[in-house]
């Protein structure tokens, strides 16, 4: 066996294992999507009787903002690897924009468990308008495309 079969044969099963490896993160994600909607759904039919007797539990109902905003960071995750699948590349602009969802998860929750320090806050609010900043930077340089290089 030549040195070109070998490395087509060492390439061929790279892919092939990076393929199953991804295929599997992709139905994962998928599995802890539903459950994550599920938990959503059984927070709030727990909460509607307490809605209704006008005595809602703070904690339940913090319970349920989070377990929604966990939602939209698993599917901003769903669509970085579904773009992955696709495109076999993974954009900058997509990390981006999972990084600034989860970013402003953690503000929002600390906001309202008002369990937060002045520090904590800034250092989040500083963090999101670096993402914000590199974001605008990636939309405005976009990467060239494989035939331009």
């Amino acid at each position: 066996m030549n040195e070109k079969n070998l490395r087509r044969l060492i390439l061929g099963a790279y892919d092939t294992t990076i393929d199953i490896i991804v295929i599997g993160l992709v139905l994962t994600m998928l599995v802890l999507l539903v459950f994550a909607f599920v938990d959503v759904l059984i927070t709030l039919l727990h909460l509607i009787p307490t809605i209704r007797g006008g005595a809602l539990d703070e904690g339940d109902f913090r319970d349920m903002v989070t377990s929604v905003l966990d939602v939209f960071v698993i599917i901003e995750l769903f669509s970085t690897f579904i773009d992955y699948v696709k495109e076999r590349r993974i954009r900058i602009t997509r990390l981006i924009d999972v990084t600034a969802v989860f970013v402003l998860r953690e503000m929002l929750i600390k906001v309202y468990a008002k369990a937060f320090s002045t520090n904590e806050l800034l250092v989040l609010a500083l963090l999101l308008l670096v993402l914000v900043i590199a974001r605008s930077v990636t939309g405005r340089f976009p990467p060239k495309s494989r035939d331009e290089v």
